[in-house]
């Protein structure tokens, strides 16, 4: 994994371009901490992935805005990655 490329954990599907990731947390507060860090990336990069989550688990799905995924994509979801392992 480098700054742009974000970990093979990522479910990365060509039709329709989309990658996927759930991610696991030990508490609450851990997937909270998360869930805040992803918000204010997405307000910095314009990027709105959805999100799923519950106690101890978040879901990301980046989907694409056109037929590929973007290097802007891939950033957040090593973004992301780096945020998880915090």
């Amino acid at each position: 994994m480098t700054a742009t490329q974000p970990s093979s954990a990522w479910n990365v599907q060509q039709r329709p371009a989309a990658m996927t990731r759930r991610y696991e947390f030990a508490s609450y507060a851990e997937t909270r901490t998360f869930l805040d860090q992803l918000a204010a990336l997405s307000e910095r990069t314009g990027l709105h992935p959805n999100l799923n989550f519950a106690r101890n688990h978040v879901s990301v799905s980046i989907n694409a805005e056109g037929d590929a995924l973007t290097d802007a994509d891939y950033a957040y979801a090593a973004e992301a990655d780096a945020f998880a392992q915090q």
